[in-house]
């Protein structure tokens, strides 16, 4: 009889929390996996994450991003530590986290993309009131979470970012874009 993938799971959640890697790598490799597509099996809200910096925005499409509480008002979301974007993110001071709707495809797409055109007007993004050469708006998103770093923690092949909100910008109550299996879809 096999190991379920709910025990794969919940033994690397055990390894990244404890930094164990005492089992062979053909069993940590077949774990990963494992891991991976148990969670491409849960469908999440798609976001992006932006920090300014002095050559311009840098961002990434996120689905990794959580509601941690509201008083004080806390967010989370993981990036790769091998992704340029990810670190400079997890190394700048704060940043925003632009919740995406279902027209937003393409550009989760694109922002997922190396290489690939990021913030530019015909994507939808806009000069924020107030401050030029700072990250942009993106007045069709569901939401607009600006941020400033709380705390970042090496998690494994990623660092868990926890950020303390500073403002909210609600923007049209539309579906939201989800991923799903690799691919964004819609709900309806």
């Amino acid at each position: 009889m096999g190991v379920s993938v709910t025990e794969l799971v919940t033994d690397l959640a055990t390894d990244l929390a404890t930094g164990s890697t005492d089992r062979p790598e053909a069993d940590r490799a077949d774990l990963a996996d494992a891991f991976k597509s148990g969670f491409r099996r849960q469908p999440n809200g798609v976001a992006l994450v932006a920090c300014a910096t002095p050559d311009g925005p840098v961002g990434l499409t996120a689905s990794s991003v959580a509601s941690v509480s509201a008083d004080p008002a806390l967010l989370s979301f993981s990036v790769l530590r091998s992704s340029v974007s990810g670190a400079t993110i997890a190394g700048a001071g704060g940043g925003a986290v632009y919740l995406l709707g279902e027209q937003h495809a393409d550009l989760a797409a694109a922002f997922a993309t190396r290489g690939a055109e990021r913030f530019t007007a015909a994507q939808g993004w806009t000069t924020r009131p107030g401050q030029e050469g700072g990250l942009p708006a993106l007045p069709d998103a569901l939401a607009t979470f600006w941020f400033d770093h709380h705390q970042v923690i090496p998690a494994g092949q990623a660092w868990l970012v926890l950020a303390s909100v500073t403002a909210v910008d609600l923007g049209p109550g539309e579906d939201p874009l989800v991923h799903h299996d690799r691919h964004f879809r819609r709900i309806s």
